[in-house]
């Protein structure tokens, strides 16, 4: 009875802890977020008080509208949205096939691919800017659109590989596509109406990667996008605070801060459970 009341306390204490410990963490992660919206939402006399003011006397929206009036906000963040959306296109087309190719079939040189594609990664993205630069400007690719997307599927198509491959060698069994095979199917067949449909989740997982790339890139924006009508939102936000200053109006800023990771976040909240299943199905070869 004395062991059973033991063992049972313990337990209690032990999943206490866990929780305790899950709590800690959620609220270390989550605090900058509450911090990023509160700051967007006090009223201009509470802004930068001294001590800091945590909870508001009353929320202030107006900072949202102001933010509306003041820069383009919505053509920036649809020109972001046209951006990420074809650069996940263009990442799922080569990243898709190129790994399925490299999961089912045995070919010559298919390791020096693979060890490629890894080496790839090891690289620093500023290492080959310049010349990246150059080549793109030589081309006319810079300050429009193709040359942006162009850019970022080449960045993203290496790591949307790897994922995918790591799906489909873990994920899919071979004998559901042979079975295929020996009923008539063709292999575009297998592919298209077993592979693709099955591999949905780690679609998914490899899209929210391709867009959140895309979306949150600054840097070859900033240098590709002179044009006002054809800047992404970090671009734009970036000129905000250039222009305006970013400690004379806090809250605006945090504002267009909110704003640009609104649509991220949503993305993540709809489709966090086919992100979760198609990393964990890629981890673990069953």
């Amino acid at each position: 009875m004395a062991m059973g009341i033991k063992k049972k306390t313990i337990t209690i204490a032990n999943t206490t802890g866990h929780y305790l410990i899950m709590i800690g963490i959620a609220i270390f992660v989550l605090f900058p977020y509450y911090w990023l919206i509160i700051s967007s939402l006090k009223p201009p006399h509470q802004q930068t008080l001294s001590p800091t003011v945590w909870i508001p006397e009353y929320l202030d929206f107006s900072n949202y509208t102001e933010v509306w009036k003041t820069i383009p906000m919505l053509r920036y963040m649809l020109n972001s949205l046209f951006v990420s959306a074809c650069t996940v296109a263009m990442c799922l087309v080569f990243s898709v096939t190129a790994a399925y190719s490299l999961s089912r079939f045995a070919f010559k040189g298919k390791h020096g691919v693979i060890g490629t594609i890894l080496f790839s990664q090891l690289i620093p993205g500023m290492l080959p800017f310049v010349s990246f630069y150059f080549m793109m400007f030589n081309l006319h690719l810079t300050n429009n659109y193709a040359g942006l997307i162009i850019a970022y599927a080449i960045w993203g198509i290496p790591f949307s590989t790897l994922m995918m491959r790591s799906y489909f060698t873990a994920a899919l069994p071979k004998e559901l596509e042979e079975s295929a095979i020996i009923d008539g199917c063709t292999r575009w067949g297998v592919f298209l109406r077993i592979a693709v449909p099955l591999a949905v989740p780690g679609i998914i997982a490899t899209a929210i990667f391709a867009f959140i790339l895309s979306w949150n890139e600054f840097m070859w924006a900033s240098v590709m996008m002179t044009n006002n009508a054809i800047k992404t939102v970090a671009v734009g936000i970036y000129d905000y605070i250039g222009q305006y200053g970013g400690n004379v109006r806090i809250a605006m800023t945090m504002a267009t801060a909110v704003l640009t990771t609104l649509p991220a976040m949503l993305i993540f909240c709809f489709l966090q459970k086919y992100l979760i299943s198609g990393l964990t199905s890629g981890a673990v070869k069953g």
